[in-house]
């Protein structure tokens, strides 16, 4: 399992080095795309299926749109012909390389606990709860469940604004973009 991690972790970082390097701006947000569900892959392996959820949907789904938008509203050519890379891109990449392998060996060396002792303990507690015999299914409260109960209840009001917020702007950039009002 940790080989699986490690290996999304570095795709993730080959797909984010081609998002600054690529010369062609539509090559540079297929390398976005990509980086984003691979991003969206990394939290599924932590088990964290909300974020892996709302990763694919917002960002690989919603801001990619608007990226794509933002590119074939723009001068292509001009982009093409004046991106140029300077003396900061080598540096970068390798200043990238230093931080992945720093902060790699940092996580791989910690005293946290690894994800087959922890499927391991999980397994041997679900083994010992016995559920009750009107019910299918033991009653859990999942991560998704408790964001969605406190979202639609607690925080309704300022979630439809910051919808009816992200409509106008959206909009607005279309209003903005049209060459003839």
């Amino acid at each position: 399992m940790a080989s699986i991690i490690i290996l999304t972790a570095i795709l993730i970082a080959i797909f984010s080095i081609f998002v600054v390097s690529l010369k062609h701006p539509i090559s540079s947000a297929i390398s976005l795309l990509v980086g984003f569900i691979l991003l969206g892959i990394f939290y599924l392996l932590y088990e964290a299926e909300f974020v892996a959820a709302v990763q694919v949907l917002v960002y690989a789904g919603g801001i990619m749109v608007l990226y794509i938008m933002g590119i074939m509203f723009s001068d292509n050519e001009w982009i093409k012909i004046t991106r140029q890379t300077h003396i900061q891109a080598p540096i970068a990449i390798i200043l990238i390389l230093i931080f992945f392998a720093f902060f790699g060996h940092k996580l791989y060396n910690s005293d946290y606990p690894s994800l087959s002792s922890k499927s391991s303990q999980q397994v041997t507690v679900v083994q010992t709860v016995k559920k009750p015999s009107n019910l299918p299914y033991p009653k859990m409260e999942t991560n998704p469940r408790s964001v969605a109960v406190k979202l639609y209840s607690d925080y309704l009001y300022p979630f439809e604004v910051a919808s009816v917020l992200l409509t106008v702007a959206v909009l607005g950039g279309i209003f903005l973009a049209k060459k003839e009002v």
